[in-house]
């Protein structure tokens, strides 16, 4: 344990050494594609600033020990703002005698890498004794003193992509029936196993004796045993889809387990032991049961790796009572009560505002990409965020209960079945009539020509060559080399059923502000702050360094890469001298109009056109979002204009060739988005889409009602904010890049943590590709059961062979499926 913490300060950003690419056009930190090679060897600002920060922090081992095969977890090194579930925590520490224990769950963690990462963290920290990372879970224990400085961890790690918060994974509904899944199928391969060693003898010619008969009812009790402990899962899911008229590939797989097994044991039990298939249905079992693994593994990893959606009713908020402030859940927030908003928090009911004046953003609920300024007694809607560098205080003005944020986030979260599109049910209904027919045939054929007891081992012998193994294995693992393929290029499904779905998405749909964007805004040209004076640049970068408005951000940032030299070779000027930051300055922010501060005598300003300049100025001379920097003297009082800078949004590194690339496979692609349709028909054109199909100014109901209206079972929405939700939840496929939260990525299908909008094209093409698989495999399946089905009709089927070439088959399934999602040619290669 070290005796000082890690300080990440907000220091000018230095260009460190990059660490080694994954590929020449990879970025080298998240392994992302880089489209812009001014940022190389990064695909975006973030990923270059969080790189820096483990440089200069001396925590490059990290890439040794991530390798090339993990994606990073973070794209920025914006610490984590929404921390008032902390203080509870921190009280607790401050009080704590001795050592304390602190349980929190964790987002981000990927692998070994992140381990040490985090534990690395952990050991500078004072206070900090023992780190416990659960990486399967999502899970982190820690034991601390009182020294220990819980925010201060958080925020750090946070900067790094790391997101914490109360623990509530543990009582996840799906952790009990994971943990069953992995016991079953232990159970039934060592079954299996021991079934195979009793039937051996058998096969090599033992045929009576109290040897014999032994090993037989020592097979049928393995083999019951299975179908108890294993095939009672594929049983119980056929049963409750039968229930909802719904097929899928269980309904077959469950007949097999139940007719193979009826079979035998009744030919066992009558002593006919020729036509016992035992060892083949203990190892069907055991095969099913890991091929169901597989698939649940990956979507319940994916699903683990944000922190859980426990609904917006236990988010926390700061009640200020008797001068007193106590962190609350919000569903005990009521009418008239006064709450504490910090910077970066959202405002969870509406409510009027307190203080004399707010700036507050309406892009989660609204889409408005710039900030709104409030007056007092004005109201502060639900769902806004405190976009100023202060505390507010907001009076409620109706009880939680009715705050529009629930019926927002009211929806459950999306969830379904693998391999339940019309697709699968229709193949398994047929499936299921053909095998019965042949059954049936072969029955009353036999019955006729050789009685009963012979017609009935072919009937067995018929049931156990049709149980559907190969296919039933090979399928999952389309389904988990798929998806593993997607992780590495940043995208996480954590619906059973998308990539079935997926399939038949024509129409791709995306929100404007934070999801084709980023959500932060960049300088257009720096050339008017190159030709600043250096005093005059020194006074700007104070200016901004003191806001958090994202068009101060937006200047301070291109300032920095100024100071650095990122931009000056670009604009030809002389190299700038290093930024300093004044704390002596006292600079005033106006809300909503700029920026002001007094220094060597003069006055300057930042800000709107009328502000800086009077009343008079002709604003429709600047562009929308520019901001201008004046001085004037107090000697002769006129006002100086010293720059005029334009900002923009900053689009995501990819977005023209992922909608142009779309656009040319035949997808309709739509911008659908809360913000000023002005600028939303902007953005589209700079993307290459159609006016027509861009709208803007849509209300989180407008969005619903234009999905209800346009889905046919055909549209992917991809969105990022609370407002988004209504849509998202009713389209057919969604997906979020919003992973700050969990409310979103809990309604969708899928989420991302890239930079770019590339894994949203590589999820629909693997898609596709995994649906010429599954259909490329069922052909030869349907070839492989012709040919053993007329062997087991004509009566030529025996245990010993039916042994032999299931599991050939199996292996030959598994390979094809293999060599056709794992080429060279795969979407995420």
């Amino acid at each position: 344990m070290a005796s000082a913490p890690l300080a990440l300060g907000p220091a000018i950003r230095a260009t460190p050494a990059a660490p080694v690419a994954l590929s020449d056009a990879s970025c080298a930190h998240c392994g992302g594609v880089i489209d812009d090679p001014a940022l190389a060897p990064y695909c975006c600002e973030g990923c270059g600033a969080v790189a820096a920060l483990l440089r200069n922090e001396g925590l490059e081992r990290y890439y040794d020990l991530r390798g090339g095969s993990a994606i990073a977890p973070a794209r920025s090194a914006e610490a984590p703002r929404d921390l008032a579930w902390i203080e509870p925590l921190e009280e607790r520490i401050r009080s704590a005698p001795g050592t304390l224990r602190v349980e929190l769950d964790l987002q981000g963690i990927q692998c070994t890498a992140c381990v040490w990462l985090l534990d690395e963290l952990f050991r500078r920290a004072p206070g900090a004794l023992r780190c416990e990372v659960n990486s399967g879970l999502g899970h982190v224990s820690m034991l601390v003193t009182k020294e220990f400085s819980l925010r201060e961890y958080v925020t750090t790690a946070g900067r790094l992509g790391y997101r914490f918060g109360l623990p509530s994974k543990q009582s996840d509904r799906e952790m009990p029936r994971r943990s069953g899944l992995v016991a079953r199928l232990g159970v039934c391969a060592a079954l299996a196993m021991n079934a195979m060693i009793f039937a051996i003898p058998l096969y090599l010619g033992l045929d009576s004796g109290p040897t014999y008969h032994a090993f037989r009812w020592i097979s049928f009790g393995l083999a019951t045993l299975s179908v108890i402990v294993g095939g009672s899962v594929f049983v119980r899911s056929a049963a409750v889809a039968l229930r909802q008229r719904i097929l899928h590939l269980d309904v077959p797989i469950a007949l097999g387990i139940i007719a193979a097994w009826s079979g035998s044991a009744l030919h066992h039990l009558k002593g006919m032991d020729g036509a016992a298939y035992f060892d083949t249905v203990a190892v069907f079992i055991a095969l099913m049961l890991f091929g169901r693994w597989m698939q649940e593994r990956a979507i319940e990893r994916n699903r683990r790796m944000l922190l859980a959606d426990d609904g917006v009713e236990k988010l926390p908020a700061r009640r200020v009572r008797d001068d007193r402030v106590e962190v609350v859940r919000c569903a005990e927030i009521k009418s008239g009560d006064r709450m504490l908003v910090a910077p970066g928090e959202p405002v969870l009911v509406d409510g009027v505002l307190r203080d004399l004046e707010a700036s507050v953003s309406l892009d989660w609920i609204q889409g408005e990409s710039a900030p709104r300024p409030v007056l007092q007694r004005e109201l502060v809607p639900a769902g806004a965020f405190n976009a100023g560098s202060r505390a507010i205080t907001v009076e409620a003005s109706t009880d939680f209960a009715a705050s529009p944020l629930r019926a927002l986030l009211g929806s459950a979260p999306r969830d379904d079945q693998a391999r339940a599109t019309p697709w699968w049910q229709t193949l398994a209904r047929y499936y299921v009539l053909a095998v019965l027919t042949l059954a049936t045939a072969g029955l009353v054929g036999w019955w006729y020509f050789a009685g009963l007891s012979r017609a009935l081992e072919v009937v067995t012998a018929v049931l156990v060559v049709t149980c559907p193994c190969a296919f039933g294995l090979a399928a999952p693992l389309g389904y988990e080399i798929a998806q593993s393929g997607l992780r590495r290029v940043g995208l996480f499904v954590r619906t059973a059923g998308f990539l079935d779905r997926a399939t038949k998405v024509r129409r791709v749909v995306f929100d404007k502000t934070g999801t084709v964007t980023t959500g932060a805004l960049e300088v257009k040209d720096p050339s008017p702050l190159v030709a600043l004076e250096s005093e005059d640049r020194q006074t700007l970068f104070n200016l901004v360094a003191r806001s958090s408005h994202p068009r101060a951000t937006a200047v301070r940032k291109a300032l920095e890469r100024l100071a650095t030299g990122d931009a000056s070779a670009a604009t030809g000027a002389q190299e700038f001298n290093s930024l300093h930051f004044d704390s002596a300055l006292d600079v005033v922010e106006h809300i909503g109009k700029g920026l002001e501060v007094t220094a060597r005598g003069a006055t300057y300003r930042l800000g709107s056109a009328p502000w800086t300049l009077g009343d008079g100025a002709e604003g429709e001379r600047f562009g929308e979002g520019a901001l201008v920097f004046t001085r004037t003297n107090p000697s002769g009082g006129a006002i100086e204009t010293l720059a005029i800078v334009e900002t923009d949004e900053v689009l995501r590194p990819d977005a023209r060739r992922e909608v142009a690339a779309l656009e040319a496979e035949g997808y309709e692609v739509w911008l659908l988005s809360g913000d000023a349709p002005l600028r939303v028909a902007r953005t589209a054109c700079t993307l290459g889409i159609p006016e027509e199909r861009a709208i803007g100014g849509c209300t989180p109901s407008d969005k619903r009602a234009w999905v209800e209206a346009h889905d046919r079972g055909d549209t992917l929405v991809v969105g990022d904010g609370v407002n988004d939700a209504p849509a998202v939840s009713l389209a057919f496929c969604a997906g979020t890049p919003a992973i700050d939260r969990p409310f979103l990525p809990a309604r969708t299908d899928f989420y991302f943590t890239t930079a770019g909008l590339h894994p949203v094209r590589a999820a629909l093409k693997t898609a596709r590709i995994l649906a010429r698989t599954n259909a490329r495999n069922l052909a030869a399946a349907l070839a492989y059961n012709v040919l053993v089905v007329a062997l087991a009709l004509a009566g030529g089927m025996s245990p010993l062979l039916c042994a032999v070439i299931m599991p050939a088959s199996t292996l030959v399934f598994l390979l094809a499926t293999w060599v056709q999602l794992g080429g060279s040619n795969a979407p995420w290669k």
